[in-house]
This record gives structure tokens, sequence and C-alpha cells, in this order.
């Protein structure tokens, strides 16, 4: 069974701290994490990285990250800014989109 993590409504330099613990101690506990991102409206890059970070970490401990659900209109944005969906490969989409094109 899967553990569902929530970033709640932030997740920007001064929030990452909390979202970083929570979202370690979510993955050293749990063999699978549900991320949870549908209430973010104040993202920054931090998020990008954390969350990427914690995918190459789930990787190398046989652990799986996934979204509940593809990224919202919020974090969408923030990822064509981050240049993640400029040319995506097919595991950026899958993970973030949950295989949808981007618009």
């Amino acid at each position: 069974m899967s553990y569902t993590l929530s970033l709640g409504s932030a997740a920007n330099v001064r929030t990452i701290t909390s979202a970083w613990s929570s979202l370690t101690e979510a993955l050293d506990s749990h063999d699978s994490v549900s991320l949870d991102l549908a209430d973010l409206v104040d993202v920054d890059l931090s998020l990008v990285q954390l969350v990427e970070a914690a995918r190459v970490h789930a990787l190398h401990t046989h652990r799986t990250l996934r979204l509940t659900a593809p990224a919202n209109a919020t974090v969408k944005a923030l990822l064509h800014r981050a240049g993640f969906l400029t040319e995506p490969d097919g595991e950026c989409l899958e993970f973030w989109l949950h295989g949808e094109c981007p618009q």
C-alpha cells in the first residue's frame, strides 16, 4: 500500500526544508510514496529540485515515488519555465504529467 504525502499549498525556498524532511521520512518509512501536489499554488524551482532528487533516491533505494495526479496548472507552468517540458522524454512525461502531452 502506498503512503500519500501532500505538500500543501506552498513548496518554495521558504518551505522546502519542511517538505524535504517530510518526503525523506516518507521514503525511508514506506516502499511506495504517492506525492499529492494538487493544492500547490506557490512554487519555485526548489520544488522541482526536491522531487527530482527524491526520484533518484527512490530509484537507488528500490522505492517507488509517483504523483497522485498529473501536475496541476501551477506546477506545469513551473516545469515549462524550468525547461522540463521543452523536449521532455517519456519518463518525464509519465512522472509529471502521467503521460499527457504538455500544452
